[in-house]
C-alpha cells in the first residue's frame, strides 16, 4: 500500500511541475475532485481519497498546507464517461 500512496504523491508532484504551478503557495482554497468512471456500475465517492494527491500538492509547493485552515472544503464528485474515465482536479482560490 505504501508503494501505491507514493506513486500517487509522485504523480501529483509531477503534474504540478509539468504545468509550472510549483511554489504558488496557495493559502486558502476549495478543491473539487471529479471522478469520471468508464462504466455505470455504482461507485461510492467516499471510497476515493484525495490524501495522496493533496500531500503531493503540498510537497510541490502548490498549496501551503492541506489542513482545514488552508483547504476547506474538499468536494468529491462522481460522473460517467464511457470513453474517457479520469480524475479532474479543480482548485478555486
Amino acid at each position: 500500500m505504501n508503494d501505491f500512496k507514493q506513486k500517487w504523491k509522485d504523480f501529483s508532484i509531477w503534474v504540478v511541475k509539468y504545468y509550472g504551478y510549483e511554489n504558488l503557495k496557495i493559502d486558502k482554497c476549495t478543491i473539487t475532485y471529479k471522478f469520471y468512471y468508464g462504466t455505470k456500475h455504482r461507485q461510492d465517492n467516499d471510497n476515493r481519497t484525495p490524501k495522496f494527491v493533496n500531500d503531493g500538492f503540498v510537497e510541490a509547493g502548490l498549496l501551503i498546507d492541506d489542513d482545514y485552515d488552508h483547504l476547506n472544503p474538499i468536494i468529491l464528485w462522481g460522473g460517467y464517461d464511457k470513453l474517457n474515465s479520469r480524475m479532474e482536479v479543480v482548485i478555486d482560490y
